[in-house]
């Protein structure tokens, strides 16, 4: 999605999203080294020889690996586009809308129409990203738009992985970690660009 909402305007403006991330990526993890304890056992690779795999047995395991995310992510979805339209059929989604509109208009110098895209972007990342493209953005708004999209929820099924993993708390935790830094990052893009 990137690449098709910034491609038309150069490869750079795609180079310079993707820049972004991996210094924010590098940055975020040296961070995490530094305030995270734990063991890291060398590695050990055994290769086993190459076969090629049986058919009967790749088909098998599509299969289960097919269902069990249909199992997990479906209800979820289709929990989350519900959640969408009730916000929608009620107002709620104008509310939230005009709640998170200074932000996005001040910090990331984005339209107050892009907060649609955010709060879709909650449930599909790659459909909040391409719904930028309709508004009409400059190059610096594009770039800043999906650079913080693709730094902010992952998506809402997502999240229902992190709350089984890692239990309330730290999916939270995880929730704040995320928000700062996409609008950090947006932010401050917005003053350098």
């Amino acid at each position: 999605m990137i690449v098709g909402l910034l491609g038309p305007f150069g490869l750079r403006y795609v180079a310079l999203v993707y820049l972004v991330l991996f210094i924010v990526w590098l940055g975020l993890s040296l961070i995490m080294k530094l305030f995270t304890r734990g063991f890291v056992p060398a590695l050990l690779i055994d290769i086993p020889p190459y076969r090629p795999p049986y058919v009967k047995t790749l088909l098998i395991k599509f299969k289960m690996r097919t269902l069990g995310f249909l199992k997990e992510a479906l209800p979820v979805v289709i929990i989350g586009v519900g959640a969408i339209n009730v916000l929608y059929a009620f107002g709620l989604l104008d509310g939230i809308a005009r709640v998170a509109s200074p932000v996005v208009t001040r910090l990331l110098g984005l339209p107050s129409e892009a907060v649609l895209a955010v709060i879709v972007g909650f449930l599909r990342k790659d459909i909040g990203v391409g719904m930028l493209a309709p508004l009409g953005l400059s190059v610096k708004q594009l770039v800043i738009g999906s650079a913080t999209l693709a730094m902010f929820f992952p998506c809402v099924a997502t999240f229902v992985v992190l709350f089984k993993e890692l239990g309330a708390l730290d999916t939270v935790k995880s929730i704040g970690i995320m928000i700062v830094t996409a609008l950090a990052v947006g932010g401050l893009l917005n003053l350098i660009l």
